[in-house]
């Protein structure tokens, strides 16, 4: 398949991911485009999950190796990335699938202009048996408005040309896991916007082990103090952020508000609702805060019955 030189190489870092990793392969050896190579990083996984990937090195153009102690997936993506042949990096999770056709659709979109060196296409989030949770939308506006207001990208799904990422990859400061992919894309934007491309791409597996799944609602807040810090000293990427600022701070903020939500945490949410809004007021009227005030109530509604009886 494909050459010295693929068009697409798809990064795939995985760990501990024996039930997941063959199902995620199997979406890629199917597709019906075969200019594509396959670089699998394991993060030092204590299963199977090296072996099961090991089963498809006679199927596509696959090159598996495997980090001598876990160094969180930044390190994998970047040491991929490094190693990929193609001219355009593919960044998909272990836990993740490809839709039919996503690796055509993007050849396309490629070939209908070259200069097209960052776009993604958009996700949709499945159970495990593959029923749609939900399909996340992409904000309105310009794309720096977009990506102030959060991360429609996500991971799995981006193409970047491979020069243009190693400009910039992932930040492997482990404090930043659970946002490295927003942080990576803010400041590759800043030099390139991201576009687009028709269709569906990667479907997402919502499943208990995500690092989304489980992270309390004190670590995100820490983690998006550090990804603000880190960005601001970054003078492509404040720039970038300049004119959305507000709306990026008052993103952060809400993020942390429905995470305390979610968990349980009425006050801290309510407070970090109102900082919130006084970075920027207009998020009042947003869905995302109907959905803060739902969670509200499922909490206020367990008080209400005890309190009754």
């Amino acid at each position: 398949m494909g050459g010295d030189r693929p068009l697409i190489s798809v990064i795939i870092p995985t760990f501990n991911r024996e039930g997941h990793i063959g199902r995620c392969l199997d979406s890629v050896v199917t597709e019906s485009f075969a200019d594509y190579q396959v670089v699998v990083v394991d993060n030092a996984s204590t299963d199977d999950t090296v072996s099961v990937a090991g089963r498809y090195l006679d199927r596509m153009d696959l090159e598996v190796v495997v980090n001598d102690v876990n160094h969180e997936r930044s390190f994998s993506r970047n040491r991929g990335a490094k190693i990929a042949r193609g001219r355009y990096l593919l960044f998909l999770d272990s836990d993740d699938e490809l839709t039919s056709g996503a690796l055509e659709r993007a050849a396309e979109f490629i070939a209908g202009d070259p200069g097209r060196l960052f776009f993604f296409q958009v996700l949709r989030i499945v159970d495990e048996s593959g029923g749609t949770v939900y399909r996340p939308r992409v904000g309105r506006g310009t794309m720096d408005r977009v990506l102030a207001e959060g991360n429609p990208l996500s991971c799995s799904g981006v193409y970047v040309e491979r020069e243009l990422f190693l400009r910039h990859r992932f930040d492997e400061d482990p404090g930043l896991v659970g946002s490295e992919d927003w942080h990576c894309w803010i400041r590759v934007a800043a030099e390139h916007l991201p576009q687009i491309c028709p269709g569906e791409g990667a479907l997402l597996v919502d499943h208990s082990g995500r690092t989304s799944v489980v992270d309390p609602w004190r670590s995100a807040e820490r983690r998006f103090a550090l990804l603000a810090a880190s960005l601001l000293q970054d003078g492509g990427a404040r720039r970038f952020l300049a004119p959305n600022i507000g709306l990026f701070r008052a993103t952060l903020t809400h993020y942390v508000a429905v995470k305390a939500a979610g968990q349980g945490h009425l006050m801290a949410s309510m407070g970090r609702f109102g900082r919130c809004l006084r970075h920027h007021p207009r998020l009042l009227f947003s869905r995302r805060t109907a959905h803060l005030l739902r969670l509200w109530l499922r909490v206020l509604r367990p008080a209400r019955v005890s309190g009754s009886n």
